[in-house]
């Protein structure tokens, strides 16, 4: 349930959570949130998930034209008089089994191989619909476990949610961010269920089903990957310079075709000859790139018998992997630890783009916000974890006559997660039968409403 924000600005907005106490199932794995390995069969799950919109082009045309009521459904608390009604329009349209038997298939496929043409074409240039149509799959793939939830099938509920989440594991094994940040996203969808799971009479305590998920639970290495290296996947003719072997010719070719790719990323044309840009880079970037090739260790002799292009080329590339590879070696540290090394790193690289460090802007006009994907990721792993806290909750109140935690260490039954963002425990407090558990703006970060806050109570007694 969504509330308006709280009149300090400081504070996230609030959800409010009425929970029923509930113990955790035994044995404490019978409900998983991901398909377990035993309903798992060998194939591709991107053929399927594929074949939904091919084959059913006129029910995603329908759930299009219902999506705003599906939205507003979503946004009204199932313990509402006005849920069931606002429901009945076009619940029926989820029923469609067609659609959810092919997600359901896809889902427990082992393997999720997109076929990308990475190494065919250039990176940039991919066009990516099958992935932004996964979007509308874990739209639909939530709206039916909330009405699942709603009418009490938990187990229903239990395997369309790991339909879910198992989509954006797989959407995410796309090689670029985009795939990675949309995998997010649809991971995201889903966890809103689980707040209507924790609220609804009679739900089994989730706990040990989000603590068994993987972490991170959206696996950003394979986009992380392909972004480092979608240059060279894009430029074959930019590897290895340092070694290359070219007449002074091709050298002038190669920077030429260098400078023509970067008018192209930028959009922008030129009544100026493209020879006479290239002349002008040379002219100022040469003695730059000619000091820098002797710093690495290159004899003086050597650099002033190469030829002009050739000192702008190897310096451009070689200064485009150190600025590539300080931006992205943080994604390996735990983000608390590596947050002010993250930043400093963006910061360097936009540096060395108002100071004209690149003799040519490679770095500057392509590589990612790679602080911000890890942040995404982080916050998706936090949203898990202030989600187990609740079931944590839920599981004291059982033991406890229905009453909250004074504070988070009270709870010995199971382990309290860390928030993944500040690496410290949740805040949390309580008084008078109601508790805040809230995990805080990011510090010093743009975006706002970047912060989880959640209002909990137990229902009363025989509600």
């Amino acid at each position: 349930m969504w509330a308006p924000p709280d009149a300090d600005e400081n504070k996230a907005p609030t959800t409010k959570l009425v929970l029923h106490p509930m113990a955790a199932p035994r044995p404490a794995l019978r409900y998983q949130l991901l398909p377990p390995l035993l309903d798992r069969r060998p194939g591709n799950a991107a053929v399927l998930y594929n074949k939904v919109p091919a084959e059913r082009t006129a029910f995603f045309n329908k759930f299009g034209k219902t999506w705003d009521k599906i939205q507003k459904w979503q946004e009204t608390p199932l313990s509402d008089p006005r849920e069931r009604e606002l429901r009945k329009p076009w619940a029926s349209l989820v029923a469609d089994g067609s659609i959810f038997e092919i997600l359901d298939r896809a889902a427990r496929c082992e393997s999720c191989d997109w076929q990308l043409p990475i190494r065919e074409q250039e990176f940039y240039s991919i066009l990516l619909p099958e992935f932004q149509q996964a979007r509308n799959f874990a739209r639909l793939l939530a709206a039916k476990a909330r009405i699942e939830i709603a009418e009490k099938r938990f187990e229903a509920a239990e395997r369309t949610l790991q339909s879910g989440y198992a989509l954006g594991r797989h959407v995410a094994q796309g090689p670029c961010l985009v795939t990675s940040l949309v995998g997010l996203a649809i991971a995201g969808i889903m966890s809103k269920d689980m707040e209507d799971w924790a609220q609804e009479p009679g739900a089994p305590n989730l706990y040990w089903a989000l603590t068994w998920l993987p972490r991170p639970l959206i696996d950003l290495r394979p986009g992380i990957e392909g972004e480092m290296d979608a240059v060279y996947l894009s430029y074959p003719d930019l590897r290895n310079l340092d070694t290359a072997r070219h007449s002074p010719d091709q050298w002038r070719e190669l920077l030429d075709k260098t400078v023509e790719r970067i008018y192209r990323w930028q959009g922008t044309e030129s009544s100026v000859p493209r020879p006479l840009i290239t002349t002008a880079a040379a002219i100022r970037g040469y003695p730059m790139a000619k000091r820098a090739l002797v710093a690495w260790g290159r004899p003086a002799a050597e650099v002033e018998a190469m030829p002009v292009a050739q000192v702008i080329m190897i310096y451009t590339m070689r200064t485009y992997d150190e600025l590539r590879d300080d931006v992205f070696k943080w994604f390996a540290v735990p983000y608390p630890k590596g947050r002010a090394g993250a930043a400093e790193a963006d910061k360097d690289l936009r540096r060395a783009s108002l100071e004209g460090r690149e003799a040519l802007p490679i770095a500057g006009m392509l590589l990612p916000a790679v602080q911000a994907a890890h942040l995404a990721a982080v916050r998706g792993d936090r949203t898990i974890a202030m989600l187990r806290v609740v079931e944590a909750i839920r599981l004291y109140g059982a033991g406890h006559e229905g009453r909250l935690p004074d504070n988070l260490a009270e709870i010995k039954e199971v382990p309290i997660p860390a928030d993944p963002i500040t690496g410290k425990p949740f805040l949390y407090q309580q008084s008078d039968g109601t508790a805040i558990l809230e995990s805080p703006y990011i510090p010093n970060y743009p975006q706002k409403h970047f912060g989880i806050r959640y209002e909990i109570k137990f229902a009363q007694k025989g509600k």
